[in-house]
């Protein structure tokens, strides 16, 4: 993957794209983003679904689109959550005929689940500089 990454001359992110390993870090990652992000991909794909565009359009479109607002700090970022998106979109397809809600919350799990890995990264960042060992554990 390095020599494809190389060859592509991709830039490396820059340091405001880490996470400061805050609790607020691990908040926004577990519950503010799915549940925002995940209106705004049901938003995105019921105006496809009322201008009537192809189911494949919609899911592709709509994963495109919220892919595309983790470009700004560093472009990559869209590329490498659009697979992520493209499959809560299609979820969001499948589970719609049962119902909006638990359509809806099949997205923003899928979303958490997905955001788990870097929010406990976060959450090793900051217990490394803020808790410190008891005394009894260096005996």
């Amino acid at each position: 993957m390095a020599a494809w990454v190389r060859a592509a001359h991709v830039p490396r992110p820059p340091p405001s794209f880490y996470l400061r390993g805050d609790p607020a870090d691990i908040a926004s990652l577990l519950v503010v983003a799915p549940l925002f992000e995940s209106l705004v991909l049901i938003a995105v794909f019921e105006l496809l679904l009322r201008f009537r565009a192809p189911e494949h359009i919609q899911v592709f479109a709509t994963a495109l689109f919220i892919s595309g607002l983790h470009a700004p700090k560093w472009w990559p970022h869209a590329v490498i959550v659009l697979p992520t998106f493209c499959i809560q979109t299609a979820s969001y397809l499948y589970w719609r005929r049962t119902s909006w809600k638990t359509a809806f919350w099949v997205v923003a799990l899928i979303h958490a689940l997905d955001n788990l890995l870097p929010a406990l990264g976060a959450f090793a960042a900051y217990t490394s500089r803020h808790v410190q060992p008891s005394a009894s554990l260096l005996r």
